[in-house]
Parts: C-alpha cells; structure tokens; sequence
C-alpha cells in the first residue's frame, strides 16, 4: 500500500491548526510536499442561513450536538478512497499500532468532535473511530493534531535519520532506553560510561538491556506482547519478582504447572496439590476485601476530586492481595471509562493467551472488581456474607480521629467473622464523608523521617504485610 500522501481535517475551528501545520518537522514536510493537510470547516456545508452546525439534545441535557446534515455532507464531499476516521472518547485507543496502519492509507480524514457530542447517525458515514485516552478535551482538534504528527513522522524522508521511527518508544514493542548527550558531567551525574566507550556493539547491548529494564519497571503490560529474545527472558527472569512469569532457562516457556504450584519449604502449601494446608487456611485472610477509593478524594488544597485510575494500581495490588490471600480487590470510580479501563485489563489477562503464557498474574487479576461507589461495594460484600462488613480504612493523616494500632487489629481479625474491608485512597485521601463511616482506623504508616507521601501501592504492600504477614 502506497504511503499516507493526503491528511484531511474537519473541524469547527481551522484557526487552531494555523502555527501547528507550520513549525518544526511537521512544517518541513508540508512545505516538501511530503503530504498535504487539508483544513475543512464543516460548517460551510450547513443549509440554513445562520449556518448552523449544532442544536439542542432531543430528550433535554446540558449543552449541544453536532447536526448530522453538515457533519455528513463534509464526509461525503472527501476524495474516493479516503478512510474516515471519527475523533471521540468511546473510540478505540489510538497507539503506535494504529499510527502505523492509517500511515499506510493514502488518504486520511480526521473529523474532530465538539461540544457535547453529535447525532448519533453520523457514525455510519464513518470507517472507524479513535481516542486518545480516557479523559477530556474541548474538542478533537488536540486528538487531531496529535494523531497527524504521529502519522507524517512515520513516513518516508521525513525524518533525517531513518533509524528514528524503529528506535523510538513503542516501535519495538518496549519503552525507550535513556537518552544522553553534552555535558558528560550535569550537576554530578555521568553519562554511562558505556556510551563512551565506542563499542557498538556493546552500546547496542546496553541500550536492550535498559528498554527492558524500563518496560518492566513502568509499563510491564507491553512486555505480553513484545518479541523478546532468549537473552531478553532470562535477564527478565532475573529482574521481575514476579512482574513477568519466570522464564525456565531462558526458553520462553512458563514453567511446568507442577513447579510452579511448588513452594518453598514451611509456605504452607502441598507441594503436589498445590492446595492450602490447615495451617496457611488459620492465618488467610480469607474474609478481607481490599478496597481502593478514586472518588470522594481530598485534593492538595482540601476540596474533593476524582482521580484516575492507573494501570499499575491495578496490576500490582491485585498480586500484592493475592500474595496476602484477600478474598477480592475492589476499585471504585464512577466514571464509566475508567471502569471499562479497569475491566478491559482483566479481561486480557483472564480470556486471552496472555493469561494461559502467564497463570500467575491471570490469578491475581482474577481477584479485581470494579464499583462506581463505595455504598456499592459493602452492599455487594453485604449480599454476600449476609452481614455488614468491619469497614477498616487507611490515612496518612487521622485529623484527631481515634486510630488502632497494627498489632491490636492483627489481634482482633483473628476472631472475627464478619467480611472485612481493607480501604485505601489515592489522591491526597479518603474524604471526611468516608473516614467517618469507619469502624476502625488504622494508624498512619511511620518511617523515621518526617517524609510521608508513600505511593498507595507501596502502602497496600505494607499494610497486608503487617496484617497478614508472617510473624
């Protein structure tokens, strides 16, 4: 297939794209002639005289909706051949994958959404739909432009060196090794010594090495489907504590069912079976659910927010609650796409091979739910057991509330029946309105430093192992 030669975008207001289109590489390229981007306000195709392009909601609602006639009409007036792509947050997420495919197209349309949406009957004028992610914009105009410089950068002769578009982030299927360049000294920090040495091949060796590295550490998710070399599986073997399976022997395979259902002597499992023993099932925390709360949150300067829910909250609690034994792993938002997020992460880990080539993170993921409240989340446990839940909550800060030690709670989850709810905030912590419905509240985490603002996964971590670990 021929090279993307020909970008169209629709959009309301062209203005915006007027000192975008003309700087730096992007600019270079339109000026070769390398592509052309092409400003259509749609609003030209409208028929009444005050040039409408939106109108209220049938059915009532705040704000406006892009009228279906001009949206279409614009569509339609575009070159044959022309693969039209909607701009709106319900698309599928746009990535590299996705950069590399539409730069194949010789032609692009990017129809840039506003205000609060559009009449639904647009869609079938459309191939596919795209977002960036999971948060808002005024209008498709960023997506746009984002989603154009990722585009003509791929293509042939726009970048000096060549080599660029297959080193960077993302292009091989891992994060970038660091970068470096003058002074060799900044502020008392060296450029590797291996960058200076003239090896290239060593050079080349250490920047694979430090791609992985990277991956594992910030973005462990992609490494299910990057190509990895024999050489790369054994050193993240060695690395991952879990992060990845570990490799046998560097091969790539998982290791046999048996070994891995095998643990160390005194873990309190048959080594056969695989099966808690009477001893490990006393000290499960079987009853306990881990909850994480993205909303009602405090902010820096005390009001209420929403936070966002990240991929490593989701995968590292999920291993740190099964490693302990809770019974579930619950995250609370209430906004519908961080909740498909949170779904969507599971289910690939769950229903895809990535779950079968790495059992052991399929069965921590196994344990996560996802709740728009937390009202909603004791009423689940409620239906279940039967009976309210010790609601047990976490703060770094009590604000003169009474708290219970680590010892004393330990104490007293040793007798009891009731379901347990384990509650952690993100943000700057759990709203008043939710520290106040606690039965129990435990003592902020101390370190000997007066420094204390722990990531909440480190802070999981070490809460369950206080309370569950052994002693």
């Amino acid at each position: 297939m021929a090279p993307l030669r020909e970008i169209h975008v629709l959009t309301l207001f062209p203005d915006l794209f007027e000192g975008f289109l003309r700087e730096s590489i992007l600019g270079k390229a339109v000026e070769d002639g390398r592509v052309a981007i092409r400003l259509l306000d749609f609003r030209t195709f409208a028929t009444d005289k005050h040039h409408s392009a939106d109108d209220v909601p049938y059915g009532g609602g705040s704000g406006m909706v892009l009228l279906p006639g001009p949206a279409v009409a614009a569509l339609e007036s575009l070159p044959p051949g022309t693969r039209k792509v909607l701009l709106t947050p319900q698309g599928a997420r746009f990535d590299h994958a996705a950069a590399v495919r539409l730069a194949g197209e010789p032609r692009l349309a990017l129809f840039c959404g506003r205000y609060e949406g559009f009449d639904e009957r647009i869609r079938a004028h459309v191939d596919e739909e795209l977002s960036l992610g999971d948060f808002v914009l005024q209008g498709g105009e960023v997506a746009a432009m984002a989603i154009v410089e990722a585009l003509v950068r791929l293509l042939p002769g726009v970048l000096h060196n060549a080599d660029s578009p297959r080193e960077e982030s993302f292009a091989g299927g891992l994060l970038e090794y660091p970068q470096y360049t003058r002074p060799r000294e900044f502020r008392g920090v060296e450029v590797p010594e291996i960058l200076l040495s003239g090896h290239h091949e060593e050079i080349r060796r250490w920047r694979r090495r430090e791609a992985l590295r990277r991956t594992l550490e910030r973005r462990p998710e992609l490494l299910a489907t990057a190509p990895l070399t024999g050489e790369d599986r054994e050193l993240l073997g060695r690395w991952s504590g879990g992060a990845v399976e570990r490799w046998s022997g560097g091969s790539g395979e998982a290791q046999p069912e048996a070994k891995r259902r095998a643990s160390p002597p005194g873990g309190g499992r048959d080594a056969v079976s695989g099966r808690r023993t009477k001893d490990e099932e006393r000290r499960t925390p079987s009853r306990v659910h881990v909850v994480l709360v993205h909303h009602p949150i405090k902010s820096r300067v005390g009001g209420l927010i929403t936070t966002s829910v990240t991929n490593l909250d989701i995968h590292d609690i999920a291993r740190a609650s099964r490693t302990y034994g809770v019974r579930a792993y619950h995250l609370v938002t209430p906004i519908a796409l961080q909740q498909e997020l949170v779904r969507g992460v599971a289910s690939h880990w769950l229903e895809g091979e990535s779950g079968e080539r790495v059992p052991a993170r399929a069965e921590a993921l196994s344990l996560v739910r996802v709740a728009e409240s937390f009202f909603a989340v004791t009423e689940s446990v409620r239906a279940e057991a039967g009976v309210e839940p010790l609601v047990v909550m976490t703060t770094a800060a009590a604000g003169g509330r009474p708290t219970v030690g680590y010892g004393a709670l330990r104490q007293r989850l040793r007798s009891e029946k009731r379901p347990v709810l384990l509650v952690f905030g993100t943000g700057w912590g759990l709203a008043d309105e939710l520290l106040d419905r606690a039965d129990v509240l435990l003592d902020p985490i101390e370190a000997s430093s007066d420094y204390n603002h722990l990531s909440v996964r480190v802070a999981v971590g070490i809460c369950l192992d206080r309370l569950f670990g052994d002693r």
